[in-house]
């Protein structure tokens, strides 16, 4: 019984020593390269999302040498728990410093997605090293379709030699794979591998992101939930709000312009009405003398035109010609309405010119 209880125990105490590795995260990397040359040092780095073919040393987390084999391993749990964009590399030949090589004939690195709980093997692959690789991390099976996506879209653009013509197949380039972001990927770190090869593609990414802020503030917004106020969601923001900053400033320039323009449109219009409203008032005199001198008075509205200039009231006028009060009161309103006046004071002004027969 006391033998059955201890075995009990023990069985549950790995259980449980069992289990640790696995709670807290434990990855592992691990390869072959085929190399004449033993002991060759490969590293491992990490690094941000538009650094695909940069290569620097503060991009190095941890190095290691193979074995006579040309083995390599890396482990442990210090890793990241988020996926996030590793390179192992291992220099072709003994030169110092760090170098990236990859063409039809020979590779020696390979950028993947990974984290703490993931494990990624090397097969030997002949001059490409690190290719074939076998990963356990989904994300960077999501971006191996990605790359496969953008790489026919390139092979048909290849060939295109106008000019024109190429821009358009840039430009087509970006909304096909902004389309098939928002369609088939959900990953924020993959959302923003694929704006940077947008970005790397020559495009447009300001008069873009003026007609289609939406889709990076999507980008943005997925890349926070995920990882939070950390690097990959500060950089991206950093580089899109430069975008935003410059369109403000543009629009800023342009209102202000505008502004300018308005101010100067209202001062010309300002003083053409100045002069025109001083040319009519110079010219009214002329007309008004112009029409007083060509109007046609009888002899009777003569007379008591002349009579009125004298000053002379109403009564005084019928007495001088001997006509009746009402038919004096007829000429004088015969009198304003051929010059358009409305008083004896205007009508006397109107006629100080006259030229009298």
């Amino acid at each position: 019984m006391l033998k059955e209880k201890t075995s009990r125990v023990l069985f549950l105490i790995i259980l449980i020593l069992s289990a640790v590795p696995t709670c807290y995260g434990q990855y592992k990397i691990s390869g072959y390269i085929d190399a004449e040359q033993k002991n060759k040092t490969v590293y491992l780095s990490l690094l941000k999302y538009d650094e695909e073919t940069m290569i620097t040393e503060n991009q190095i987390l941890f190095s290691t040498e193979t074995d006579e084999d040309g083995y390599f391993e890396f482990k442990g749990q210090l890793l990241s728990e988020k996926d996030k964009l590793y390179r192992i590399h291992s220099n072709i030949n003994t030169i110092k410093g760090l170098q990236l090589v990859s063409d039809n004939e020979k590779s020696n690195y390979h950028n993947f997605i990974f984290s703490n709980r993931d494990t990624i093997h090397f097969p030997k692959s002949g001059n490409n090293w690190f290719s074939g690789s076998q990963n356990s991390n989904l994300a960077d099976k999501e971006w191996g379709k990605l790359k496969s996506f953008e790489a026919q879209l390139e092979k048909n653009n290849a060939q295109i030699k106008n000019k024109e013509a190429q821009q358009q197949a840039v430009n087509d380039f970006a909304e096909k794979v902004k389309s098939y972001t928002e369609k088939s990927i959900k990953h924020p770190l993959l959302k923003l591998l694929a704006f940077s090869d947008i970005k790397r593609n020559d495009y447009n990414i300001k008069n873009d992101f003026e007609k289609d802020e939406a889709f990076y503030d999507g980008v943005s917004n997925s890349l926070k939930s995920y990882y939070g106020e950390t690097s990959y969601y500060l950089q991206y923001q950093d580089e899109i709000s430069k975008i935003s900053n410059v369109i403000l400033q543009q629009k800023y320039a342009f209102q202000r312009k505008l502004n300018y323009f308005l101010v100067f449109l209202v001062l010309v219009l300002g003083v053409i009405s100045a002069l025109q409203f001083k040319r009519l008032k110079l010219l009214k005199p002329k007309q008004n003398q112009f029409g007083v001198s060509n109007l046609t008075l009888t002899n009777q509205e003569e007379k008591i035109a002349k009579l009125i200039l004298e000053d002379k009231a109403n009564k005084e006028i019928a007495d001088e010609l001997f006509i009746s009060l009402s038919t004096v009161k007829t000429h004088i309103r015969n009198l304003y309405a051929k010059l358009d006046v409305a008083n004896r004071h205007e009508l006397a002004a109107k006629l100080k010119n006259h030229p009298w027969d």
